[in-house]
């Protein structure tokens, strides 16, 4: 019994044995076919009568044998790793087949004679900046150490050899102005090529801008020579506002048409056609759309911004329906959520959830709350505002309006006196909250101010356009810039702040506002 369990553990060991031998076997196989490719380091050999040319095999697999295709014009023999081409008796063309033991092949391009030297461009435009490949494509030489060129002028361009094996050349434009390019092979053939940098033509953001009256749009300009300036044709239509050394806004005086010319200090000029209208609709957000406002100004938010213990937020909207449950029943108007934020809100502790109500929500928890008791309905304008008065104590620090009439609070929580503080830097949206609880419906201004308005002011410029000309006036966004595809609206204040579509605003709805009203000054 003993032996018979022997015997099965040596077969089994025989048979564990072979299929580990084959599984070495079809890795080995793996590896044979497992070839790399075939390189020399000259690709292309050119040689005259009585001449040879040695190429190196720079990756292969070993074992190499060579071939000429036509032995009248060159013949070639391998040692190592090293091939000899000689040229025959006849000039011309002919193909020399390079093999290695693995049976990898690659070809040299062999031609005979004397050739003028040949570059793929005689003559060369480029911009400041741009490049442009060179490309010798014929001559006396089999690699680039047979080659060698001249740059006239290197302060107007640059040139480098951008390949190993391979004549190819890279051109920069450094400066405006002319040189030449002379490339020479090791017979002494030459061609030149004749080199125009010109200075970079001006691109902009907008070519056609299209801008509302009493409002403003920017222009960036994107390419050019620095030294930006821009000029109006008519300046009765629109004015222009530098920003900074990119960035100009275009202010609509009047309707009408205009050209307006980008100029910059290499002398290029771009004309822009610039249209001023008479905006009679306002930006319609509908149930998706809303604004984000990173105020920064130069790329750095502003810091007088991000601690503010007095604010004024004034807006004028018209919604057409209710957010429900999903959203907690909160339309958004502007702010920053749990800090300061105007919204439209169910009565806390009512028990009528279709009745809305103009709405303050701040501080880190979010448990201050002030509440007016005017009802706001759907389809109806409204002007809202809402102060936050650092000089007055308790519930008396909070004021809101709509339609410039103070409200009775229905609701006053929290403790006002901790309101202080806040950073308007950090996530301010208008029409959105919480990432939801859209406003649903159109805007027709935003302003914030770092004063207290009076019930006076409120009162005089409610559901007016106004000037950038005020004091505390920080910002200042009309939604009725034209009534096209409109991304981004500036504010008309003295810091152009970007109010940014999260979609492009493409519908639009009356405001009877636009009809009659006239900015304050």
């Amino acid at each position: 019994m003993k032996r018979i369990y022997t015997y099965m553990c040596l077969l089994l060991l025989s048979v564990l044995s072979f299929a580990v031998a084959g599984c070495d076997d079809d890795d080995d196989d793996d590896v044979a076919q497992d070839l790399i490719e075939l390189i020399v380091n000259k690709p292309v050999v050119r040689i005259g009568q009585n001449e040879e040319a040695k190429v190196s095999v720079v990756v292969g697999n070993g074992n190499y044998s060579v071939r000429s295709f036509n032995t009248a014009i060159a013949t070639a023999a391998v040692s190592g790793e090293l091939i000899t081409v000689k040229s025959g008796s006849q000039n011309g063309a002919t193909t020399i087949e390079v093999m290695d033991g693995e049976g990898v092949v690659a070809n040299i391009s062999v031609n005979v004679g004397v050739f003028a030297l040949e570059v793929n461009e005689s003559q060369v435009t480029l911009e400041v900046g741009d490049e442009k490949q060179l490309i010798v494509s014929m001559g006396n030489f089999s690699s680039n150490d047979e080659l060698s060129y001249v740059v006239e002028d290197e302060t107007v361009a640059s040139m480098v050899n951008t390949d190993v094996f391979r004549p190819f050349y890279t051109l920069t434009g450094l400066k405006s102005g002319h040189t030449a390019v002379t490339f020479t092979d090791h017979k002494g053939k030459q061609a030149t090529v004749q080199v125009t940098v010109s200075p970079i033509s001006i691109d902009v953001s907008n070519l056609t801008p299209r801008v509302g009256v009493n409002n403003k749009m920017m222009i960036t300009v994107e390419k050019g020579n620095g030294g930006y300036s821009l000029t109006a044709e008519d300046n009765s239509i629109v004015d222009i506002q530098q920003v900074d050394d990119t960035r100009f806004n275009l202010i609509g005086k009047k309707a009408g048409v205009t050209t307006v010319y980008v100029r910059d200090q290499a002398e290029q000029e771009l004309p822009l056609t610039v249209t001023v209208v008479l905006a009679d609709k306002v930006a319609n957000l509908g149930s998706s759309n809303y604004f984000k406002v990173p105020f920064t100004y130069n790329g750095v938010a502003d810091e007088s911004l991000k601690s503010l213990n007095t604010i004024t937020f004034e807006a004028r909207f018209n919604m057409e329906s209710l957010n429900g449950s999903g959203d907690a029943r909160i339309n958004t108007v502007m702010g920053v959520e749990k800090k300061f934020l105007l919204r439209v809100d169910i009565h806390k502790g009512g028990s009528n959830d279709e009745e809305r109500f103009l709405q303050l929500s701040a501080d880190d928890k979010g448990s201050i709350r002030y509440e007016g008791s005017t009802k706001i309905e759907t389809n109806q304008w409204y002007d809202v505002a809402v102060v936050l008065d650092d000089s007055k104590s308790g519930s008396d620090r909070i004021a809101m309006y709509v339609n410039g009439i103070r409200e009775t609070l229905q609701l006053s929580s929290g403790e006002p006196d901790k309101l202080k503080e806040v950073d308007l830097t950090s996530n301010f949206f208008i029409g959105q909250s919480d990432s939801k609880r859209r406003l649903n419906g159109a805007l027709s201004y935003a302003r914030i101010w770092t004063t207290a308005l009076s019930d006076e002011q409120i009162a005089a410029q409610s559901g007016k356009i106004l000037n950038e000309d005020k004091e505390g006036l920080v910002a200042n966004w009309l939604f009725n810039n034209g009534n096209g595809n409109t991304k981004t609206f500036v504010s008309l204040a003295d810091k152009s702040f970007e109010a940014e579509a999260a979609n492009v605003v493409s519908t639009w709805k009356a405001d009877p506002i636009l009809e009659t009203s006239t900015p304050t000054e």
